[in-house]
């Protein structure tokens, strides 16, 4: 250990005597993840100070070394068979998966990283941008999402810098009976996107969409696919809303740096007020799969669109702003075309009064009345009076709070909590993160992904890893007493108040559960479906684990967010007029697929099961974005319950508001079928798209 830390802040000052004999008592007390994440930030700051050489970068010898200071893992490895401990040690994170540590401050990162991608691009003749140069291409490219669900072949993955581009592809597209889908960060686990041999338009070069650890550039201003601009206000229930205009290939951390003046300029006073908490993702991407955040107060991000821009199936470009068609066209997957922009109504900015703590699982969402706790969860010391504090508490949060949202960590004694009002004081506002702090939790990110996809990793007992990376992930959430100063920051910070997110590749599956009316008085919400949805997950999870301690399908969190409904008729929140209990659950790749898969289905069952306070089904469903394809719920397969229960009055009211935009903008249903469609898509809509199809 001692060795290592001294080769990582060699050139660095005389502080480091008295960190590493620190680190060193730290990793023999509470292990190796513990004294990582706590120390990864002094680390950084004393190899800031020093001159390393440029090309030294830490290696898979010595993480493994580190790796086995941990006593848990020593034992481990010291029973492998012979030989075997020398093979993982050889093939650990090798030299060329490692990231150098200076690429977190030099400039010249992003230009390396593009020249790696850009050699293998060539030109579409046949297509051309406004400039009159032609599209970047790539032919028959291997595409892979995100979350590794989805892959597949298209045709041509396209790059292109104008709306200019974007109509020449479509126009290509219709002449060659080709369909056209978009990818930006690519986080959508369910397959929206191109089918094999069909069009792909990346709206983010594959250097920035698809490599680790993320990139962050500047809005490129001759991409006019890009750019924020402030184009009007209007008033709205007497409120001033501003009218921006941001291009649907700007991504959130590009916004958040416009709303907040941390890109150098003056900050621009205005804001979202929900979002969802990564900052890696396109506008156009969140808004055409309904994304949301999180708050009683708030519906998704496609109720804040104003107008969509877009290139519809002959190539031409529209525009909508009518709030009526809106609830069709600002939530429809991109069948309407390929946005090129979106008009949102910005509130004024405000500021966080943000305090997160971290609280007993039975003291942040209490189980429900006569619910049998499951063996695992601690309960000791905790009084029925503490309970019915602690129940007290979270309804005032989910009925009160700007902001609300729970996560628990696999196997962890505690919640997170993760509350707060936009009630902070502008004069006492700071930036949040800090940008070295950002750094710092991108780079935990980035560990956490390379440690998890590692042989090493991998040899570990699925308890051990789970153990790993829940703990190490619940430790560095903050963490802030009453005595202590509230976290006060623009609340675009306050919204993605965890970066790095994109660093760390995750399976997520996402149900939107309508909170009922209660029983005894027909005008409240009944929040208790809350605590059913919560804890039938902690149920399954400890049920398998008690049964076999190498069940272990989630290995990382769970987190629930209470939102309001939605005026989008194809969002998963739509007629939930009391509002939304949003919750997901989490974990790592390298989890056995079929264990995930089983565990999804469980959860799934279970939260079908729930009824409103006359015995009525609730109409759960799962966030489109999400994973959820293949399920099966209520003896039905998802997409014929989706089609037939779910959505069955929505899209009856969608498919009439499609053929007026179809009518008045001259194409068909059937031009956007064989333009934007995809067989997921087609499938969903097959009713949609049938014009003989009399939907009722």
């Amino acid at each position: 250990m001692t060795q290592t830390m001294t080769d990582i802040l060699k050139h660095a000052d005389a502080e480091k005597g008295a960190l590493l004999t620190e680190i060193a008592a730290t990793i023999q007390q509470k292990g190796f993840a513990h004294a990582w994440f706590t120390y990864l930030d002094k680390i950084v700051k004393l190899y800031h100070k020093g001159h390393r050489k440029r090309d030294k970068t830490i290696t898979g010898r010595d993480l493994f070394a580190l790796m086995q200071t941990l006593p848990e893992l020593k034992n481990h490895f010291d029973s492998l068979p012979a030989g075997t401990v020398d093979n993982i040690e050889a093939s650990f994170l090798p030299e060329n998966k490692i990231p150098k540590w200076q690429t977190v401050a030099h400039e010249d990162f992003n230009e390396a990283i593009q020249e790696l991608y850009v050699k293998n691009v060539s030109y579409w003749h046949e297509v051309t941008e406004a400039d009159g140069q032609p599209v970047a291409v790539l032919e028959n490219e291997v595409f892979q999402n995100w979350g590794r669900t989805v892959e597949n072949i298209p045709k041509y993955t396209c790059f292109p810098r104008s709306k200019v581009a974007v109509q020449n592809i479509v126009r290509y597209a219709k002449t060659h009976n080709k369909k056209v889908r978009v990818s930006g960060y690519r986080h959508t686990w369910s397959d929206l996107y191109a089918a094999d041999d069909q069009i792909l338009i990346s709206s983010l070069s594959l250097s920035v969409a698809t490599h680790l650890p993320a990139q962050h550039p500047p809005i490129d201003p001759k991409n006019d696919l890009q750019g924020i601009k402030m184009v009007g206000t209007i008033e709205e229930n007497g409120v001033t809303k501003g009218l921006c205009k941001i291009g649907a290939a700007t991504t959130n951390e590009q916004f958040r740096l416009w709303a907040t003046g941390e890109n150098g300029d003056a900050p621009s006073g205005w804001t979202v007020p929900l979002n969802v908490i990564m900052v890696e993702i396109t506008w156009g991407g969140s808004i055409s799969a309904i994304c949301h955040g999180a708050g009683l107060r708030h519906k998704t991000l496609s109720d804040l669109v104003y107008e969509i821009e877009y290139v519809d199936a002959n190539g031409e470009i529209r525009t909508i702003s009518d709030p009526y068609l809106l609830t069709a066209a600002a939530g429809c997957f991109g069948l309407l075309g390929v946005v090129t922009a979106v008009t949102l109504k910005l509130d004024k900015m405000t500021y966080t009064n943000m305090r997160p703590y971290k609280e007993r699982l039975a003291l942040s969402i209490p189980p429900p009345e006569g619910f049998k706790v499951p063996k695992g969860v601690d309960m000791s010391g905790i009084t029925s009076e503490q309970t019915n504090r602690a129940w007290q508490k979270f309804v005032n949060d989910a009925e009160n709070k700007f902001y609300s949202e729970w996560f628990w960590f696999a196997f962890q004694k505690d919640c997170w909590v993760n509350c707060w009002d936009n009630d902070g004081k502008a004069a006492d506002s700071v930036p949040y993160p800090s940008k070295f702090n950002a750094k710092v939790q991108e780079m935990q990110e980035y560990i956490a992904e390379l440690m998890s996809q590692s042989k090493l990793y991998q040899w570990l007992s699925p308890e051990i890893q789970t153990l790993i990376v829940a703990s190490s992930a619940m430790y560095v959430m903050p963490h802030i007493p009453q005595n202590k100063p509230a976290i006060i920051t623009p609340i675009t910070n306050g919204l993605h108040f965890r970066r790095g997110i994109q660093n760390w590749r995750m399976y997520d599956m996402e149900w939107e559960i309508p909170i009922p009316a209660r029983a005894d008085d027909p005008t409240k919400p009944d929040w208790t479906i809350c605590q059913k949805a919560w804890w039938a997950v902690i149920q399954v999870f400890y049920d398998r684990y008690n049964r076999d301690n190498k069940d272990i399908p989630m290995r990382l969190t769970m987190e629930m967010r209470i939102m309001g409904d939605s005026d989008i008729l194809l969002a998963p929140q739509y007629g939930n007029s009391f509002g939304t209990c949003s919750i997901e659950v989490l974990t790592i790749l390298t989890t056995p697929k079929d264990e995930w898969r089983d565990f999804l289905q469980e959860i799934t069952s279970a939260w079908e099961s729930f009824t409103d306070a006359s015995g009525n089904p609730l109409n759960i469903r799962p966030h489109w974005a999400k994973e959820w394809e293949g399920l099966k719920i209520r003896n039905m397969d998802i997409v014929d319950y989706l089609k037939n229960v779910a959505y069955k009055d929505q899209l009856s009211k969608f498919k009439k508001i499609i053929q007026m935009i179809a009518q008045e903008q001259d194409f068909t249903l059937s031009d956007l079928q064989n333009r934007f469609s995809n067989p997921l898509i087609d499938n969903l809509l097959e009713d949609v798209f049938d014009n003989n199809s009399v939907m009722t």
